[in-house]
């Protein structure tokens, strides 16, 4: 079944297409925006699809892989299939993507447009007409790959799978590099680089490039001076036009900055989040999701910095200071997916080989969720609907024991903030702290969790929401 879907026409006359994401319950898969300013074109062709015997058709066939699956020198136990991506044959051209942040928000397939989303598993199948040239466009969040392809005649199956253990086919692997002469879009990204966390080591493992235009390095501590002068991440937030470039947002675990309880840089950041942008923040960085969104999440404080008791619950009012919630003990757990796709795909051999899903290095502790403002809406007697305001609970990717009697506790967590999205997780992303060859580093569980929300943050949002 279709998840449900919704029609809008966005500036240039793009038609932007996808399914919804409501932050809510899933009923079905999460599309990903494709542009096509040549809507009819690409559909007439197919509009009497479903009238014609399935053996007349071409039959084409493959799975989804992860970014850097196709290198030759990615480690094998990185290549990850991608679930819920979006696989769409067109006769004629697809218009790029905006390139930087915008509202990636929810419409409509057009009515005849051959497409699916991957299975669990990544696979897919499409059947087209024969004997004829198309373009191919997989697709997940801000990822995306088009390759020109010729199919056989009835009853051929174009397989492009590729052999186990090998490099994945190009054209059903998400890019790791920006290239759109060759086909291949890819998210601009922003790493706050915490102090005790590297990210760059994940990312270099799946052959992503600090070139510092797709994904680019910030440094949260500005140099030595009275006053300090200003760092890398308090000029991003301070400025809007350099913030618009970055479709994500990555803080490793202390990467915080003083910026965050200004009050033009706030409202920048939660500027940058309700027009589209997506923020995955971690651990000990958790300010950049409570300065501005502090209804939805509240903390506890086992131990304090000194090592003498910690004050228990914290953040259930207003912000405090920069840090004040921050847990100073670690915790490693047995963690357990809240979301089926989420479950399904973990369960894959060539994502956990059978292991149990053992999450490490997590320092802080949620502890209860709140609803805050997720978007607009309509129906004022609904009680969640305030002032035009709808309000919702965090969605609980996974849940884990936490200290302090916080058992089956909620680990990662996400909500909507009209067209963009915050992600909060209190374990480290990355745990190991140096290797000789990136691309031979065996990406840990949650890193691969990781890569995971990352697409899946990115799919479309639906900031009205229609009682």
């Amino acid at each position: 079944m279709n998840p449900r879907i919704h029609l809008l026409l966005i500036p240039w006359i793009l038609l932007s297409l996808a399914a919804c994401d409501d932050g809510g319950k899933k009923t079905g898969f999460n599309s990903n925006n494709v542009n096509n300013s040549n809507n009819t074109n690409n559909t007439n062709n197919f509009n009497n699809l479903n009238n014609v015997n399935n053996t007349q058709m071409a039959i084409v066939r493959g799975r989804v892989w992860s970014p850097g699956s196709d290198d030759p020198q990615v480690n094998d136990h990185n290549r990850m299939p991608v679930p819920g991506a979006l696989v769409a044959i067109y006769t004629s051209g697809v218009t790029p993507p905006p390139d930087g942040n915008y509202c990636n928000e929810c419409v409509e397939l057009p009515e005849g447009l051959p497409h699916v989303f991957t299975d669990a598993d990544g696979a897919f199948e499409i059947r087209v007409y024969p004997n004829n040239v198309y373009n191919l466009l997989v697709q997940k969040g801000e990822f995306r790959r088009v390759t020109q392809i010729s199919v056989g005649g009835p009853g051929e199956v174009m397989d492009l799978n590729s052999p186990a253990g090998m490099p994945t086919n190009v054209m059903t692997t998400l890019p790791n590099f920006h290239d759109p002469g060759q086909g291949a879009w890819m998210p601009r990204i922003a790493v706050i680089k915490g102090g005790y966390e590297d990210m760059s080591i994940m990312f270099r493992a799946l052959g992503f490039d600090y070139d510092g235009a797709r994904v680019i390095e910030v440094d949260p501590a500005g140099a030595i001076g009275i006053p300090p002068p200003p760092s890398e991440a308090d000029e991003l937030l301070a400025d809007p036009v350099e913030l618009a470039k970055y479709n994500i947002i990555v803080i490793t675990c202390g990467g915080s900055t003083s910026a965050l309880t200004k009050s033009t840089e706030k409202n920048n950041l939660r500027e940058w989040v309700r027009t589209g942008g997506k923020l995955y923040v971690d651990d000990f960085s958790y300010d950049w999701a409570e300065q501005n969104w502090p209804e939805f999440l509240s903390y506890y404080q086992e131990q304090a910095s000194g090592g003498e008791d910690g004050m228990g619950v914290c953040g259930d009012q207003s912000p405090g200071s920069l840090g004040e919630c921050n847990n100073w003990t670690s915790y490693s757990c047995t963690g357990t997916s809240q979301d089926q796709m989420l479950s399904d795909w973990l369960a894959l051999t060539e994502v956990n080989r059978g292991d149990p899903l053992h999450l490490e290095a997590a320092w802080d502790i949620i502890h209860e969720l709140g609803k805050g403002p997720i978007g607009v809406c309509e129906d004022d007697m609904n009680p969640d609907c305030i002032d035009g305001v709808y309000y919702a609970l965090p969605k609980v990717w996974m849940r884990g024991d936490a200290p302090a009697n916080h058992s089956n506790n909620p680990m990662t967590v996400s909500w909507n903030y009209y067209c963009g999205k915050i992600l909060y997780t209190v374990y480290h992303t990355h745990s190991n702290t140096s290797v000789t060859d990136p691309k031979q580093y065996e990406l840990l569980i949650q890193e691969k969790i990781m890569m995971f929300l990352i697409m899946e943050i990115q799919t479309c949002t639906k900031p009205n929401i229609v009682e």
